[in-house]
């Protein structure tokens, strides 16, 4: 019992300190260190170690996993996406495809709303949401800027739109990732169940949006001026990276024919774009171009979000400290109601997981929430299983959109807009969260559920 509570209270704790990022002062050094998403579940994993509440296996088993859940995979995965991703938009593509969608909308505010809406749409079914989120927000920021127009409906709905259509594809998300290991699932058979419900839920929040920001939305704005060729800066590169990108995430369509694990595919396909970076940024230096003296490949692996590394693995390691508690064993029996009945196992995974990923982040409650259900014994009921394994997804993605606590990606979104100015208060955000959102879970688990009975 001891043991179970000591692996509870740490990881609330460890929960709170994502959250809050305090600052405690080091001693005999005039430095603080600020406690944040990447040292708080390491933080959390030598407190249990210190009381002796964790054993070398459960440390063992968040890093290289088992059979089903390999978390070194999951972070090659997502970590190479990442650098193919960010390696793009250093071109400036991202830039200039909305630099382009300004100009097609001329000087009407309600298309341009539409445009963002669409460009992040498009952009984060082939990339990830956190890429599109960090890359377009300042675009937004700086034409709503120049143009003396409200950002706030423009940067909701891209938002909003950024965490939807990251559950269309296996790679949109790292919670996608982890659930779809977890069940073995290949890049197609994920496809197929989950891109209805996303095309569901992304037009019901588009409409939604609408109503709610029709009157905020100006009919008329002053057009853009930018040239969108000066913001493209290198174009052979924007190619070849939309080549590479466009063919890793074709191969991740064969991957399980061909019997190659999809970390594998990312990981080759980084390499040739890091190569790629690695051989211009030899270029510049030799050129002795000031601008460019750390290199591409310095300033893009700058970029990359490496503090998702400890977090993912300290969390792997918390929850499975959790696993061997009464507590979570208690949980597990209190779900077992839906593994008689499609539409429970469905509409309550999606409706728990959201209210769970508010209360400690969706990448934790995923990974809490994958092994509960592996825990559960779905014999005789493979329908339910997979409504549950499908609406965990759905709720992953869609938390984010409740409160800004929902996903790291809320938190450096609203950091981002806070250094700008731009202040949208965690009240505001919910607000908007839970009048767009109840609507949106309902449209896309009403889809998911149809599927599931007419094809199982």
């Amino acid at each position: 019992m001891a043991l179970a509570i000591a692996s509870l209270v740490t990881f609330a704790l460890v929960v709170i300190l994502i959250f809050k990022q305090p600052a405690f002062k080091l001693p005999f050094i005039n430095k603080a260190l600020r406690v944040d998403y990447g040292t708080a579940p390491v933080l959390g994993v030598l407190i249990l170690l210190a009381t002796f509440s964790i054993n070398q296996e459960s440390i063992i088993n968040g890093i290289v996993g088992n059979s089903t859940v390999q978390p070194y995979a999951i972070l090659v995965l997502f970590m190479a996406l990442a650098y193919i991703c960010i390696s793009l938009d250093s071109t400036g593509l991202f830039a200039y495809l909305a630099v382009r969608a300004t100009f097609a909308a001329g000087n009407s505010g309600r298309k341009l709303f539409l445009y963002f809406f669409l460009l992040s749409s498009f952009l984060t079914m082939f990339t990830s949401n956190d890429i599109v989120i960090l890359t377009i927000t300042p675009i937004i920021y700086y034409f709503a800027k120049n143009t003396k127009i409200d950002p706030v409906p423009f940067l909701i709905a891209q938002f909003f739109a950024a965490n939807i259509w990251s559950i269309a594809l296996y790679t949109g998300n790292p919670t996608n990732i982890i659930v779809a290991q977890a069940y073995t699932l290949s890049f197609i058979e994920y496809s197929k169940w989950m891109i209805l419900p996303t095309i569901a839920a992304g037009a019901m929040c588009l409409a939604i949006l609408w109503v709610i920001f029709r009157r905020k939305i100006p009919a008329k704005t002053v057009p853009a001026t930018v040239n969108p060729a000066t913001v493209l800066k290198d174009k052979n590169g924007a190619i070849f990276g939309t080549i590479c990108l466009g063919t890793c995430l074709a191969c991740l369509n064969f991957a399980s024919v061909l019997h190659i694990p999809i970390w594998q595919i990312t990981l080759v396909f980084a390499s040739i774009v890091a190569s790629r970076d690695a051989l211009l940024s030899k270029k510049d230096f030799k050129r002795g171009k000031p601008e460019l003296a750390n290199g591409v490949l310095f300033q893009n692996l700058k970029r990359m979000p490496w503090k998702i590394i400890p977090f993912i693995i300290g969390m792997f390691v918390l929850v499975e400290s959790l696993l061997a508690s009464d507590y979570l064993k208690i949980f597990t029996q209190n779900l077992n109601f839906i593994k008689s009945n499609v539409v429970l196992a469905c509409f309550g995974i999606a409706a728990l997981s959201c209210f769970l990923a508010n209360l400690m982040s969706n990448q934790p409650m995923t990974i809490l929430l994958t092994k509960i259900l592996q825990g559960l014994d779905f014999s005789g009921a493979a329908s339910a299983e997979t409504a549950g394994l499908y609406a965990l997804i759905l709720g992953s993605n869609f938390a984010a959109n409740f409160t800004l606590i929902g996903s790291l990606a809320g938190l450096m979104w609203s950091k981002l807009l806070r250094d700008k100015g731009v202040k949208i208060s965690f009240k505001e955000f919910s607000k908007y969260g839970f009048l767009i959102m109840p609507l949106t879970l309902i449209a896309a688990c009403s889809v998911l559920t149809i599927e599931i009975l007419l094809l199982l």
